[in-house]
């Protein structure tokens, strides 16, 4: 008799050196574990969140946003201002376009701005914008960030940080200047994290506090050294109480890590780390993190290779996002290159276009474009036996379809689809696309199957959506027969 059995239909991405070992792929959905032990599932498969355009700014590009006291700033070109309602004000302008990810912080008084290696402060309360004068420094700014009272900025390609005048980012004293004598390479990445600076080279790590007295105020933690470094300067970042960063030591790069205690611990897989690493660029990767429905999530973009891959922190598990192109049918980077809360929305700068968007799982498509969600499961198959495959089921919310119903070719109301093919030679090739119906508005018990499905001794299936709906899945079963002999 046939059985019913689930497959690992709800997983993360694991694309393993070879597609015979594992060939997982999670593109625009990620798994949600249960906190319930009577939940209908213990994981559950979920579309990442839509966009609704917040804001429209012209530039071409908005690589940089901060809140600060209510207020949420958006950097490019120029500083703007944005309001609940995502009308702008124009703060002053930063120069040129930025060629590198702009960074903003701020101090009691003070919103401070890093872009192409020039800083540049807003006086809160009076709104006076000025360029600060960079001959107090002895080069061109990598990156800034903010500890008790104090800017900080690590100069480009040196050893070499400098602090801020108390409260006072317009004024760099010459005194407060230190070199680093830790390790012979030059500061990639710098963040402050529980009243702390964390200064890493390409290949060592050191903790610096606020030693309270002398030049400069910031000096070593006793003991605090890694011998890991960092990979990529802007990749790194602060969520759920530490820090994360991609890696880079003596013996290689782009291990994912976070910051126990003094030490890195790995949060990457083997095949996350195979993918990465077969990019020609990945020292231009850009971090930044966000929190939806008790999710912390820390989205890697990586210009270059054009992917972005994330890590649920909280459910500890990988997927990627990609914007799609319905043009050419590929996907490109997503396109949120940086992030804000406020306003209770979350915020994020488009890196192909002047627009802000409003990012939430109540959207169903990206600012109108298809979102396209893409689940490939691992191998199915037993001692490599020839299996008979009677029918495949999904189980996830059916009847859910959008008042206004969607159309087909002929201009007739349709059903949303799910689309089904899979490959019985680790993908090599692939069936025809199938697609399921998962029922038109009202139809909450529309069962969503596949039936005739032949044989394989080992088979891959791949799911793929792009309606706007709800695509919330518990699970998939197939119903099989296993060969005796």
């Amino acid at each position: 008799m046939p059985q019913a059995a689930p497959f690992g239909f709800v997983g993360p991405s694991y694309t393993a050196i070879s597609p015979v070992i594992d060939d997982e792929l999670a593109m625009n959905c990620y798994v949600e574990v249960s906190g319930s032990e009577n939940a209908a599932t213990p994981k559950a498969l979920l579309q990442t969140p839509g966009r609704k355009i917040f804001a429209q700014l012209p530039e071409g590009a908005v690589p940089g946003g901060f809140t600060v006291n209510g207020r949420t700033f958006f950097a490019a070109s120029f500083l703007w201002e944005l309001d609940a309602s995502g009308a702008m004000i124009n703060r002053g302008s930063l120069g040129a376009p930025p060629s590198l990810i702009t960074k903003i912080t701020a101090n009691e008084t003070q919103l401070v701005v890093s872009n192409n290696g020039n800083l540049f402060v807003l006086t809160l309360s009076t709104n006076v914008f000025v360029a600060v004068n960079m001959a107090q420094f002895n080069g061109p700014v990598l990156t800034i960030d903010f500890c008790d009272g104090y800017i900080l900025a690590t100069l480009q390609g040196s050893h070499t940080f400098q602090q801020s005048n108390l409260e006072d980012a317009t004024t760099w004293n010459g005194l407060n200047i230190a070199t680093l004598s830790y390790f012979p390479d030059n500061i990639v990445s710098m963040i402050s994290d529980h009243r702390q600076i964390q200064f890493a080279s390409a290949k060592k790590s050191v903790w610096y506090y606020n030693g309270g007295a002398g030049f400069p105020v910031f000096i070593p933690i006793q003991g605090a050294f890694a011998e890991v470094g960092s990979g990529a300067t802007f990749a790194m970042v602060q969520a759920d109480e530490v820090v994360f960063w991609l890696s880079q030591d003596e013996r290689g790069a782009l291990v994912a890590m976070f910051a126990n205690g003094y030490n890195g611990q790995r949060v990457s897989t083997h095949a996350i780390e195979l993918a990465w690493q077969r990019f020609a660029v990945y020292d231009d990767a850009v971090g930044w993190t966000y929190q939806e429905n008790g999710h912390t999530f820390w989205v890697i973009d990586f210009p270059t290779a054009n992917q972005s891959w994330v890590y649920d922190i909280t459910a500890q598990l990988w997927h990627q996002r990609g914007f799609w192109v319905e043009a050419n049918g590929t996907y490109i980077m997503d396109r949120a290159i940086c992030h804000t809360y406020n306003f209770g929305k979350h915020l994020v700068g488009d890196w192909a276009s002047g627009n802000i968007y409003d990012l939430s799982s109540k959207y169903l498509t990206d600012f109108g474009n298809t979102i396209r969600g893409w689940r490939r499961t691992p191998t199915t198959g037993k001692a490599n036996k020839w299996i008979y495959y009677e029918q495949i089921e999904f189980v996830l919310g059916t009847g859910l379809a959008p008042g206004v119903p969607l159309l087909d070719g002929d201009g007739n109301p349709r059903p949303p689809q799910l689309m089904l093919r899979w490959s019985n030679d680790s993908g090599q090739t692939w069936s025809k696309t199938y697609f399921l119906s998962v029922g038109m508005q009202g139809q909450y018990g529309k069962r969503v199957i596949k039936r005739m499905l032949g044989r394989a001794r080992k088979r891959v299936w791949e799911v793929t959506w792009s309606d706007p709906y709800p695509w919330y899945f518990t699970n998939a079963f197939f119903e099989a027969t296993v060969q005796k002999n």
